[in-house]
C-alpha cells in the first residue's frame, strides 16, 4: 500500500476540464487501496475574491502579502469555497473525501515566515499527520487546505506547494506530486523544455545562483523538504496534461522528476 500526496495548484482549477480530469484520476487510483492526500492552492480565487472587494493583491518572491483582510479572504476562500469544491467533486467520481484545513486539529504548527515581512504568511514549524492517518484508515482522500496555527492559534496563510512538501516528508510518502500551470523546471524562464531529471543538490544550487524564479522557488523548495523527509520521488509537471498521474505512475518521463543525488543524474534543457 503505497502513499501519495498531489499538490492541486490553484492555477490549474479555472479550466473545468483539467479540473475534472485530475480529480477522476486521483478518485480512480485512490479505489485501488492506495492512500492519496490533496493539498491545494487557490490563489487565483483569492485574488477574484479580493477584486470584489477592491483590495489589491501585492505579491514578493512569488509569496503573497497577506494583511489581516487578505488572511481573511484566504481563509474562507481555502478552507470554504475551493476545498469543498474539490472535496465534492471527488465524491462525485465515486471516492469518499473530506475538506480540512492545515489549522484543524494542529495538523500545521507555523510561526511568521522571514520575521513576519510579509504579514500572515507562516511556515511550518511542526506537523501533526495523526488527522489524516485517521482519515485514511477510514477510507477517506483529506483534502487539506494550506492554512495553519501557532500556539496561540493564530491563523497564517502557507505556501500551498511548502505545505505540500511538508506533509508529504512528514508522511514520508512515496511521492509528491506537484500539479501546477508549466510543464516542469526550466534551465530559465526562456527555456523551450523542461529539465527530466534533477537531484536535491542540483535543485538547491538552480535556488542559490537564480536560475529557479518566482514560483518555482517554493515548489523547488517543496520538493527539496519531501525528499529530506523520506519521500523517494517528486514530480513537477503540468497538471493540464491528459491522464497525468496515470504516466506518472507507469513511469513515463512527464515533468521534472527530483530524485536524491546520484551521479549523471542533471540533464539540463
Amino acid at each position: 500500500m503505497k502513499k501519495f500526496v498531489v499538490k492541486y495548484g490553484g492555477s490549474i482549477q479555472k479550466d473545468e476540464q483539467t479540473r475534472e480530469n485530475l480529480l477522476e484520476e486521483i478518485a480512480y487510483f485512490a479505489k485501488s487501496g492506495d492512500k492519496w492526500a490533496v493539498v491545494h492552492g487557490g490563489g487565483s480565487e483569492i485574488s477574484h475574491w479580493l477584486a470584489r472587494v477592491g483590495h489589491a493583491s501585492d505579491f514578493k518572491n512569488g509569496q503573497r502579502i497577506t494583511d489581516e483582510l487578505t488572511l481573511a479572504v484566504a481563509e474562507m476562500v481555502l478552507g470554504g469555497r475551493v476545498g469543498k469544491s474539490i472535496m465534492r467533486e471527488l465524491e462525485k467520481q465515486g471516492a469518499k473525501a473530506v475538506s480540512i484545513s492545515g489549522e484543524d486539529h494542529g495538523l500545521l504548527l507555523a510561526t511568521p515566515f522571514d520575521q513576519g515581512i510579509y504579514g500572515h504568511v507562516g511556515e511550518v514549524k511542526a506537523i501533526d499527520t495523526s488527522l489524516i492517518t485517521l482519515l485514511w484508515d477510514a477510507g477517506y482522500i483529506p483534502v487539506i487546505a494550506p492554512l495553519g496555527v501557532d500556539e496561540e492559534r493564530n491563523v497564517y496563510n502557507i505556501n500551498a506547494d511548502v505545505a505540500a512538501g511538508h506533509i508529504a516528508g512528514a508522511l514520508a510518502a512515496d511521492m509528491l506530486i506537484l500539479a501546477t500551470d508549466v510543464p516542469g523546471v526550466k534551465e530559465s524562464p526562456d527555456s523551450l523544455y523542461a529539465i527530466p531529471e534533477l537531484t536535491v543538490t542540483a535543485a538547491k544550487q538552480m535556488i542559490k545562483d537564480g536560475r529557479a524564479v518566482g514560483g518555482m522557488i517554493p515548489k523547488l523548495e517543496s520538493a527539496i523538504q519531501a525528499m529530506d523527509g523520506g519521500v523517494k520521488i517528486v514530480v513537477i509537471a503540468s497538471g493540464k496534461e491528459q491522464g497525468l498521474i496515470d504516466q506518472i505512475l507507469r513511469g513515463q518521463r512527464i515533468g521534472t522528476r527530483i530524485v536524491q543525488d546520484k551521479e549523471g543524474s542533471v540533464h539540463h534543457a
